[in-house]
């Protein structure tokens, strides 16, 4: 190879256009969208919810658990969406109906013990990997949060918010292994509860 090949191959290497930094970062915008909606709806929680106590981030945890135990049980990746659409339509309709937290916990509760026996009547918690571990994953977070019910605002609010940056880390997991749940939502959940969390304890700090 002479001289005269490498200029002309560095002059064509030139002479191709760069993509400008708005379609750049258009492309970046659409490919990471759940991570941005993820933490538009944290900042969005923060900045409209009653710092003097964790409900509505306790009812992201409540719903982010729901959803991953319903969505392992029905064994359909491909209806994450829908079934997280499904939750927050019922968070919606029974805040409508009363604002008794404990309705609230005791319907979600119904719906994660008998996601588990259905689980459990299929087989799906012998799986190996991230399926066999859904049904403890889903009591421990459940567990969170009605401790959480139970202590003064600050510690339930500490509670919840380390909660969240559990489930951060359960979601990621997800993220990785391609399973259980789509990868957008899982990326969507991550994004939502580390924000989230690391907020209610930054505010606390």
């Amino acid at each position: 190879m002479n001289m005269h090949t490498v200029t002309a191959r560095t002059d064509r290497r030139s002479d191709t256009p760069t993509t400008p930094w708005p379609v750049q970062l258009a492309r970046t915008v659409v490919r990471r969208w759940p991570l941005l909606l993820g933490v538009a709806f944290a900042v969005f929680n923060l900045v409209t919810d009653d710092n003097s106590n964790a409900l509505g981030a306790l009812m992201v945890l409540l719903v982010a658990t729901t959803a991953y135990v319903v969505i392992a049980a029905l064994d359909k990746p491909s209806w994450s969406w829908s079934v997280l659409g499904v939750l927050v339509v019922v968070v919606v309709a029974l805040r409508l109906l009363s604002d008794n937290v404990a309705l609230e916990m005791g319907v979600f509760a119904l719906v994660i013990v008998g996601s588990i026996i259905a689980g459990l009547i299929r087989g799906l918690w012998k799986r190996s990997g991230a399926y066999r571990w859904q049904p403890f994953a889903a009591v421990g977070f459940l567990a969170v949060g009605l401790i959480a019910l139970w202590l003064d605002p600050v510690g339930g609010r500490v509670l919840v918010g380390v909660g969240l940056i559990g489930h951060a880390i359960w979601d990621v997991v997800h993220w990785r292994r391609h399973a259980v749940v789509s990868r957008s939502l899982a990326e969507w959940c991550a994004a939502l509860d580390l924000t989230l969390g690391a907020g209610i304890l930054l505010m606390l700090a």
